[in-house]
């Protein structure tokens, strides 16, 4: 027996209602996904600034606060985007009969996130080394090649910078993005390429998005997976004072190497 046209009319109204009712839950979802995210990214700012103020690392930062969270199912596109620019690349490389690492680090980094498992592996200091070190290792080879292209780095840096913010940012922040870094590498004095500020402005990014996520209710697998327990807020604060310690050393070396020394003998008189 088939549905009456006066119970048709009753179900519509009531799926109507009910996606009324949904919609706004799931925009208020992605606001507070999108608050969160914009969180990472300032906080990653903050972290780096004090070590390297120069815009192209402060965009590498940003790029490791922001590839952390592509193991979660609603940035699958991200990892999509990344592995066909790899292909793209790959295929665009051999064509001009250059080295295809680059394409194909980048396929490889999307399958790893792929697979992995949300607030694993990734979400650890571990896991956030290893990217942090293939993303670095990726920066490093495509710099060489744009190197050979064009002679003025300030135009390798710019590409390198949108290219690693066009396969891992949100798209609601990959304008301004574009924007700034344009901006700011072309109006700032030159940076020098190393690679070693690479890998830790990376890392440091990274870094910034456990720190945080530390002070969710969750908790992170720090150690993972050397270890399965979950750290909360008190190793939150831990690190950010180890932060705090390590960038007084940095700014004023000279002072604060005065004051450990003038610690230490008030901790022991009898010190020579």
């Amino acid at each position: 027996m088939g549905i009456t046209p006066k119970a048709q009319v009753y179900i519509t109204v009531l799926v109507k209602e009910y996606i009324h009712q949904v919609n706004p839950g799931l925009k208020l979802i992605k606001l507070i996904h999108m608050s969160n995210y914009r969180t990472h990214i300032l906080f990653s700012l903050l972290m780096i600034f004090p070590f390297f103020p120069d815009v192209y690392y402060l965009s590498l930062a940003v790029v490791g606060a922001s590839v952390v969270d592509l193991d979660t199912s609603f940035r699958y596109r991200n990892l999509v985007i990344m592995a066909l620019v790899g292909g793209i690349l790959a295929l665009v490389l051999q064509f001009f009969k250059i080295t295809l690492f680059p394409g194909i680090l980048l396929i490889s980094i999307a399958l790893f996130f792929f697979v992995a498992q949300h607030r694993g592996f990734v979400h650890s200091i571990p896991g956030t080394a290893i990217s942090a070190a293939c993303l670095a290792l990726f920066v490093f080879s495509f710099q060489h090649i744009m190197s050979i292209l064009t002679p003025d780095p300030r135009v390798s840096f710019l590409l390198t910078s949108l290219v690693l913010g066009i396969i891992v940012l949100n798209r609601g922040l990959l304008i301004i993005y574009s924007l700034l870094v344009t901006v700011g590498i072309f109006l700032t004095p030159l940076t020098n390429f190393n690679f070693i500020y690479v890998a830790t402005a990376l890392f440091v990014g990274s870094l910034s998005h456990l720190i945080l996520d530390l002070f969710s209710g969750n908790g992170v697998k720090l150690f993972d997976p050397l270890s399965k327990h979950r750290f909360g807020k008190m190793m939150g604060l831990f690190i950010l004072l180890l932060w705090l310690v390590v960038v007084s050393l940095h700014l004023y070396p000279g002072e604060n190497y005065l004051f450990l020394n003038y610690f230490l003998h008030y901790l022991n008189p009898g010190l020579n």
